[in-house]
C-alpha cells in the first residue's frame, strides 16, 4: 500500500509539472504573438515628446511626406494672420491658409496645424512646458531643463547638442537636438523660448513641417511674443 501511495503521489507531481509547463507554454506563445502583432503594427515608429509621432525608416523604406501644402508659398506669402494663446499671453503669425487646432481644457495652451498626414494630436506645433510639473528643482534653471529635457521620455536617452537662440522680437532661448534610444537617430529641432517674466513656464515649439517648410516654420518662430 505504501508503495502503490508513493507511486501515485510521485506520477502526481509530474502530471502537475506537466500541466504547469504546458501552461507556461501557452502563455509565452500568447506574449510573443502579442507583442510580434504590436510590432508589425507599429513598425519604423516611436512615440516622443508632446505626443510627436517621429519615423524612423530605413534606407529605400523610406517614406517622403505627403505635402498639403506649397509650404515655399506660404514662407513667402504676405496673408499672415496673428495667433493669440487662450491661456497664456503668447502670439505669433501664420498663413492664414494654415487653420489653427488647439484641444479643449488643455492647461498646455497647445496650438498646431494639420501639415502632415499624421493625426493633429499626433504632432503639435506650440507648447506651453510648466518646468514645475517636470521637475521642481529646474524653475529658473531654464538651460538646465532643455538639457536635460530627454530625462522626461522613455524614447530618448541623451542631448545630442543645444544652441543659444534670439527671435526677430528679441525672444531668447535655445534649439536643442536629441537621441532616440531605439536607433541612436536625431530628433528634429527643438525651440524653447524663456519667458522673463515666469521663470517656471518655457514656450516649446516643435518641427512638425517637412524640410520644405523649414522657412515658413523660421518665419512663425521670429514672430513669436509673450506679452508681460
Amino acid at each position: 500500500m505504501d508503495t502503490k501511495d508513493d507511486f501515485s503521489e510521485e506520477m502526481g507531481k509530474k502530471n502537475l509539472v506537466a500541466v504547469n509547463v504546458v501552461i507556461l507554454v501557452v502563455f509565452l506563445l500568447v506574449i510573443g504573438g502579442v507583442y510580434y502583432f504590436v510590432s508589425s503594427k507599429n513598425k519604423g515608429q516611436q512615440v516622443f515628446p508632446a505626443g510627436i509621432n517621429y519615423l524612423s525608416p530605413k534606407g529605400e523604406e523610406a517614406k517622403k511626406p505627403v505635402l498639403l501644402y506649397d509650404f515655399a508659398k506660404l514662407a513667402e506669402s504676405s496673408d499672415w494672420v496673428t495667433y493669440k494663446g487662450k491661456l497664456f499671453p503668447y502670439s505669433f503669425q501664420h498663413p492664414k491658409a494654415l487653420t489653427p487646432l488647439s484641444f479643449p481644457n488643455d492647461k498646455s495652451d497647445v496650438v498646431t496645424f494639420k501639415v502632415n498626414e499624421l493625426p493633429p494630436e499626433q504632432s503639435l506645433l506650440l507648447t506651453v512646458e510648466t518646468i514645475s510639473l517636470r521637475d521642481k528643482n529646474l524653475v529658473g534653471k531654464q538651460e538646465e531643463f532643455v538639457k536635460n529635457y530627454w530625462k522626461f521620455f522613455s524614447g530618448l536617452k541623451g542631448l545630442n547638442k543645444i544652441e543659444a537662440i534670439t527671435n526677430e522680437k528679441g525672444m531668447k532661448g535655445y534649439k536643442a537636438k536629441y537621441v532616440v534610444k531605439s536607433n541612436n537617430s536625431v530628433t528634429s529641432d527643438y525651440y524653447f523660448f524663456v519667458v522673463d517674466s515666469n521663470s517656471d513656464i518655457l514656450i516649446h515649439i516643435g518641427d512638425i513641417f517637412p524640410v520644405e517648410g523649414k522657412a515658413l516654420l523660421n518665419r512663425m518662430i521670429n514672430s513669436l511674443e509673450y506679452l508681460k
